[in-house]
């Protein structure tokens, strides 16, 4: 997944977007030692740091529905990649000549990553054009390298400008998903009192969706015809009625852009899909 994040910075500084003089450079990923010596224009982006996002982080399983079936998986790790970026001049230029161009070059390239919140959906490679987090950009955030004097010599470099970026990823953990059909019913039970048994009562709930293709109808207006109650499916489609005695009933479902329907429905449900709708789009 590292490799796919370096890919994607690589594809912003190459982009027809970017500046000609970053275009033109070539982005390597190289640690910028004292042996680091390339005899051309370069800009080069070191990953030095790899850490857990804890602003980010979130401990609520990920929930997808499809076709009545619910795939639960572990949250992502949110990893924070860090990168020493700097600017190398071609071998030819030499003294204040090459000294002004890594500025303007490392300028440019301050320029470019600072005006991106987060790395473009078109410019991502591998696993993150999948993964459904964006991932964000900070860039020249002084934090990340508190003594730049220390750290170029942990490098083994000599001092020289350069800049910060911080990029982060969702990684997915390992483990199977577990998946198990929605519930569209369930049952109150009524304990014995001294009135007698009350008769049981049925929450249930399912789920409005397009004819064609499927895909969750949010803000649908719902109505259990023969109770008046009323429901709006939410942004997956869902939507529920409760304490509602066994029986036959009708359940009208409507949304501006669709044909109206009413369907028939049997109160408990017998399968995970007993109160699904789907609505056609109006001609």
């Amino acid at each position: 997944m590292f490799h796919d994040l370096d890919l994607s910075l690589r594809a912003i500084l190459e982009a027809s977007s970017a500046p000609t003089i970053v275009r033109d450079a070539e982005v390597v990923f190289d640690r910028p030692a004292e042996s680091f010596n390339p005899d051309k224009t370069v800009i080069n982006l070191f990953l030095y740091d790899v850490r857990e996002n804890a602003e980010l982080r979130n401990n609520e399983p990920v929930v997808e529905r499809q076709n009545g079936v619910v795939t639960i998986r572990r949250p992502p790790l949110r990893v924070a990649c860090s990168y020493l970026v700097t600017a190398w001049i071609e071998a030819g230029v030499t003294g204040e000549a090459n000294i002004l161009g890594q500025h303007q070059l490392l300028g440019e390239v301050l320029r470019l990553f600072s005006r991106l919140p987060a790395i473009p959906a078109n410019l991502l490679h591998g696993e993150l054009a999948s993964q459904r987090y964006p991932v964000p950009l900070l860039a020249a955030q002084g934090e990340l390298v508190r003594n730049p004097a220390e750290f170029w010599s942990a490098l083994g470099g000599k001092l020289r400008p350069s800049i910060t970026l911080s990029a982060t990823i969702a990684m997915d953990l390992a483990g199977e998903p577990v998946e198990a059909s929605e519930v569209s019913t369930k049952e109150m039970v009524i304990h014995e009192t001294s009135l007698g048994i009350a008769e049981p009562l049925f929450h249930f709930a399912g789920t409005v969706r397009h004819a064609d293709t499927q895909e969750p109808i949010g803000g649908a207006e719902l109505t259990l015809v023969e109770l008046g109650l009323r429901a709006t499916s939410d942004a997956d489609g869902r939507y529920s009625f409760s304490t509602i005695a066994a029986g036959h009933y009708q359940i009208s479902a409507s949304r501006q852009g669709y044909v109206p329907t009413t369907v028939s429905v049997a109160v408990p449900g017998t399968s995970p899909g007993a109160f699904d709708l789907n609505l056609t789009d109006a001609i």
